[in-house]
């Protein structure tokens, strides 16, 4: 049975320190095509989206799926802009891993980008949650 006091640390624990660091983007003039291109090659479900040296939306696996593959798309010609959700939702990197979690399902969304200071500092998936939940915490039996 896991002690009191390092559960209660596990609940406590801040985004920043399971969020990945490395922030994957695309320019929002690319094509559909490339922006899957990149996912595959860095292994991520999502990339920002970069204008003008500013981040502008985001686009995930999802997106490719159900906006774009199931809406008929040419993921040749059609632009990542047509198909990013804007504005980023974002979480501080200090709150809560619960808080993600929450907001993740009250947004039904998959991907937050994670501030500090109001900088985007890196992205925390639903993925990094259920690695992290399933590393600190065992279900009884």
């Amino acid at each position: 049975m896991q002690d009191l006091g390092d559960l209660e640390e596990k609940l406590l624990s801040e985004i920043g320190e399971l969020m990945n660091r490395q922030i994957r983007t695309v320019a929002a003039d690319a094509t559909l095509r490339e922006a899957g291109r990149l996912m595959g090659k860095y292994n991520v479900g999502s990339l920002l989206i970069q204008d003008g040296g500013q981040y502008i939306g985001i686009l995930t696996d999802t997106d490719l799926a159900r906006k774009g593959l199931a809406h008929g798309v040419n993921p040749e010609k059609d632009r990542v802009q047509s198909l990013m959700s804007s504005p980023i939702i974002t979480i501080d990197y200090h709150q809560l891993v619960e808080e993600a979690r929450a907001l993740m399902k009250a947004k039904g969304i998959r991907h937050l980008a994670v501030t500090d200071e109001n900088r985007i500092v890196g992205i925390i998936s639903l993925g990094d949650l259920i690695r992290y939940y399933a590393a600190n915490f065992k279900m009884s039996e």
